[in-house]
């Protein structure tokens, strides 16, 4: 089995043509500024982690991580370089292998999944540390967690990957209203609303939050109803959980209905009338969290 795979980002600076970088400078150049430092962050950090894999004489292999498209679990370990982003695509790819994440920039970074970080002496000395203890080469291994995630099905299809962050159900269009029947603990609710969330323990400090509901710890999945419209229904059902063995089942009376599975980079179109199962999947994610 190979050692470690790396699974890294482009800086925000990178990402953009020469073209775009100039235009940007011209019309926000405070902006510009603090991209440019990101970028420097990143780059450093980078460079960092290059050097400290060397010195540990581990073999690791490179990946983008918008142009990765294979499973990870041939390698004993997964290092993600990034923000949370990268965490959560990481994990996409992941059934068995353990996962860490460290955060590339964490002054501009939100790094929610991630314990390390090398822009001090002491935290490079502590991703030193574990990284010889997981490879076998020191005795004291860090705690791994296994984080719990969602097993999404439309119709008979299985989303392509579990999904450790949140799901979003609404209209492609974000103007539009969301119709949709709700199947929960043999209730049923018919509902127009802006869509609904669905998320893990861990996702829930996320968009849920935004939406507001409260982040839980609980080995359950939670769900939040946004901008429920306002009837005369008696008993409106605006929240829930969903525990292990229970799902959430949604019925699309939309024409152009999406799932957005943990963000905005992967999207499942639902059409009218075709159902959407939620539920925990069995597999959990093993990760130094």
């Amino acid at each position: 089995m190979k050692d470690i795979a790396v699974v890294y980002k482009y800086s925000a600076l990178e990402s953009y043509s020469p073209r775009q970088i100039r235009r940007h400078r011209e019309l926000n150049p405070e902006l510009t500024q603090r991209m440019q430092s990101a970028h420097e962050e990143h780059a450093g950090a980078l460079e960092a982690l290059r050097r400290l894999i060397a010195q540990l004489g581990a073999g690791a292999s490179w990946f983008e991580r918008d142009t990765l498209n294979r499973s990870l679990d041939d390698f004993r370990l997964v290092v993600s370089f990034g923000g949370d982003g990268t965490f959560i695509n990481s994990s996409h790819f992941i059934e068995k292998t353990l996962l860490l994440g460290v955060n590339s920039s964490p002054d501009n970074s939100v790094g929610h999944y991630c314990r390390y970080e090398l822009r001090s002496k002491l935290g490079e000395a502590a991703l030193r540390r574990d990284l010889l203890a997981l490879l076998g080469s020191a005795p004291k291994r860090p705690a791994e967690s296994q984080l719990m995630r969602l097993k999404v099905t439309l119709q008979d299809r299985p989303a392509p990957f579990p999904v450790l962050n949140d799901v979003l159900f609404s209209e492609q269009n974000p103007a539009a209203t969301s119709r949709y029947t709700l199947r929960w603990r043999n209730r049923v609710h018919h509902q127009k609303s802006s869509g609904l969330w669905v998320t893990t323990p861990t996702g829930s400090t996320a968009a849920y939050a935004s939406a507001g509901g409260k982040p839980f710890t609980r080995r359950e999945l939670r769900f939040i109803v946004r901008e429920l419209y306002s009837d005369a229904a008696p008993r409106r059902l605006t929240h829930g959980t969903v525990r292990s063995g229970e799902t959430l089942k949604i019925v699309s009376s939309l024409m152009h209905g999406a799932l957005w599975l943990d963000g905005s980079h992967y999207r499942m179109p639902v059409a009218l009338g075709e159902h959407i199962t939620i539920g925990v999947h069995p597999q959990r994610l093993r990760a130094i969290y």
